[in-house]
């Protein structure tokens, strides 16, 4: 399953380059009518971590051009659950450095949802 396809939408994006790092920002929005809500959990739908991690890697490989893969979850804190409703206008802004460690936050307004260290490879 592709995340930013069954479950999230990036409604725009940013990305710049600065100094040998790659920075983006994007804007996203739920896809309510997601299975992954309707199972996780009916009539309480939260989005899966893990899914929250592979946003990340495809929101890269998107900037990038690049197919990349996760290889090592280095450090992840959930800080507070995030249902469709926090998705929608929610911004996911991650930092993929030469050495392919990516850095990301999922925030909206003051809160933040969560902070993820992640290393990733090249898949060829």
């Amino acid at each position: 399953m592709k995340v930013l396809d069954e479950l999230m939408k990036v409604e725009r994006a940013a990305f710049e380059n600065v100094d040998g790092s790659l920075r983006v920002a994007a804007t996203l929005s739920a896809r309510r009518n997601s299975a992954v809500y309707s199972g996780h959990f009916p009539d309480h739908p939260v989005t899966p971590g893990v899914l929250m991690l592979q946003a990340v890697v495809e929101l890269l490989s998107q900037a990038t051009g690049k197919h990349l893969k996760l290889q090592k979850v280095n450090n992840v804190k959930y800080l507070a659950m995030m249902g469709p409703d926090d998705i929608d206008g929610c911004t996911l802004a991650a930092t993929l450095s030469a050495d392919n460690v990516a850095t990301a936050a999922y925030t909206k307004a003051d809160k933040t949802y969560a902070k993820i260290k992640l290393t990733l490879t090249n898949e060829n």
